[in-house]
This record gives C-alpha cells, sequence and structure tokens, in this order.
C-alpha cells in the first residue's frame, strides 16, 4: 500500500479529540455532528486515497447485492460521514450514554447464553459499524470486564481520554503490537475472572510485518491477521463473533458462537489457520454487505 491504513481515514479522527469529546458532552451527537461537518467535507476533498477506496468499496459492494443506490462522489462523502458518526459513537458508548435498552439484540438466544456462560470469551469484530458497545453489554446484571484489543497509535489516546472521562468504566482498550503470546499473558487472569477480550480482526498490524493468512472475500483472496487467531487459540477459551451496527438512531448487535476452542496443531497449523480465517471472513461479509456505509477501512483491503 502507498500508505498503511493507520495514516488514512484515521489521519483526522483524533484531531481536536478533546473538542470533539467537550462539545458532545455539552450539546450532544447532532450539534457535534453539524460542527464536524466542515472537517470531515476537508478531509473528504483532500484525501484522494481515502476517496477512491470508499467508492470502490461502495462499487463492489453494490456488485455482490448491497443497498447502496447508485454510486456517486456523494456516496463517499455519505461513507465518511457515517464514519465520522461512528466515532461519535465511540465517545457515547464509553460515557454511558448508550446502555442496554438502546441495544436490539440482547435478548437473542446465543447472546443469553454467552452472557450466562461464567468462562472468560474470546470475541473477534472488526472496523464495521461500533464495537465498543460493548460498553453497553458489560454493564448488564453482573458487571463482566471487557478488554478491547488494538494495535493502533490512535488507540492509546482514545483509551487515555476515556480512562479520565470514563473512569469507572469496566472495559479497557489495551494497545498491542503483536497479538501473540504476550497478549495472552496479558489477558490470561482476567480471563479467568470471566472477562471478555474483544479483537478486531480485520486489520493487518501497520507496515504489514505481522504475519497474516489469506481468505476469500467478496470473490478475492485477502489478508487476514493470524495473530487474532492465534491469540484465541492460546487462550484456550470459547470464541464468538460480534458485530454491532447503528440502525435508525438503534444499536443491533449480532453475536454469534464461532468455535467452542480454536486448536491449530503444528502438522496441519497452515491450513486450520486458514480454515479459521475463511471462516471468518464469510461472517464479516455478510456483515458488511448487510451494513456497507459502516465499513471503515479506508484503504485497498486486498492488498497485503
Amino acid at each position: 500500500m502507498a500508505a498503511t491504513w493507520a495514516n488514512t481515514a484515521e489521519r483526522g479522527a483524533f484531531a481536536g479529540l478533546w473538542f470533539v469529546a467537550t462539545v458532545y458532552r455539552l450539546l450532544g451527537r447532532r450539534v457535534t455532528m453539524a460542527l464536524m461537518a466542515p472537517l470531515v467535507f476537508y478531509f473528504y476533498l483532500t484525501g484522494k486515497r481515502q476517496r477512491d477506496a470508499s467508492l470502490a468499496w461502495l462499487n463492489l459492494a453494490k456488485a455482490h447485492g448491497a443497498d447502496v443506490g447508485e454510486v456517486t462522489w456523494w456516496s463517499g462523502l455519505k461513507h465518511q460521514f457515517t464514519f465520522a458518526g461512528g466515532a461519535l459513537d465511540r465517545f457515547s458508548a464509553w460515557l454511558g450514554d448508550i446502555g442496554p435498552e438502546k441495544v436490539d439484540g440482547l435478548d437473542d438466544p446465543e447472546f443469553q447464553a454467552a452472557r450466562h456462560d461464567p468462562r472468560g470469551a474470546v470475541v473477534l469484530s472488526a472496523h464495521l459499524g461500533v464495537p465498543e458497545v460493548m460498553r453497553a453489554i458489560a454493564t448488564i446484571g453482573e458487571r463482566r470486564g471487557v478488554n478491547i484489543l488494538a494495535h493502533s497509535a490512535n488507540a492509546a489516546k482514545f483509551a487515555e481520554l476515556m480512562a479520565k472521562m470514563a473512569p469507572m468504566s469496566s472495559v479497557r482498550i489495551i494497545e498491542v503490537t503483536d497479538m501473540g503470546l504476550a497478549a495472552a499473558m496479558t489477558l490470561s487472569a482476567s480471563m479467568e475472572n470471566g472477562d471478555w477480550a474483544v479483537i478486531l480482526a480485520d486489520r493487518i498490524a501497520p507496515g504489514g510485518k505481522s504475519p497474516s493468512v489469506w481468505a476469500p472475500f467478496l470473490g478475492r483472496d485477502a489478508p487476514f491477521p493470524m495473530g487474532p487467531f492465534i491469540l484465541a487459540s492460546a487462550l484456550k477459551s470459547p470464541v464468538y463473533t460480534l458485530f454491532s451496527v447503528r440502525q435508525k438512531g438503534r444499536y443491533r448487535v449480532t453475536l454469534r458462537k464461532f468455535s467452542e476452542r480454536l486448536d491449530f496443531p503444528r502438522k496441519d497449523r497452515e491450513a486450520a489457520l486458514r480454515d479459521t480465517a475463511t471462516r471468518f471472513a464469510a461472517v464479516l461479509e455478510e456483515q458488511a454487505l448487510a451494513n456497507p456505509f459502516q465499513w471503515f477501512n479506508f484503504y485497498d483491503f486486498w492488498r497485503l
């Protein structure tokens, strides 16, 4: 890639972070979005790579049956505004403004079964929608700790801000450079207490140096990081997929059992990893096509 994802769409997401957070707390989402509009428009005009990636994604999604209407220059701008709105939803979730009463899907049998399982779990998600709605899920009934793992420099900034704004939150952002055994050691104690580890499993780490595995995604092979799957295997816990998207002012959570336990034997390790990545890619593809404007990977997803 000409530039890694760490320097693409997120280049403006944390500019004026404190200002945006403060305005949101004082004036709410609608006013904050209005104030952010010139900034979003500016980044869309000047961000050719992101703009091209957005339009390419929307055209591809449309070709595979997604409801995006006619793909025009304005479609890409809508995509960027949805991304900005998603950033505000992250604030809202962390500040406790998104309670369980605003979340649909919590009564689904699979979610209920996972919630009542006392064991810790690994939850695979992606840069699609608002994974931080886990903050609302963590407050249901007996409080369950949630650790969100990320390998972005922006993650540290966001975590610092949220630690000050929501110090009582049971959700933590953990910045890691390698989602392998070191991360497993960090999480092992909390997992024994029944905590969940949420891992965004769709992006290769910055620089593309981390091990990757190729899996079919919308008709072409795409690279997925091995780390999340290896980490899930090392933690020896149940594995779920979770996606949370915004729908008409509410949030829809879809949680499904992915595996009782991932295991990658040495003999067939590569084949097992590829099979696991392929199954995850299939789930991600279904969710991405159902919510194309909430796909927040503004780069060529199919290139390493």
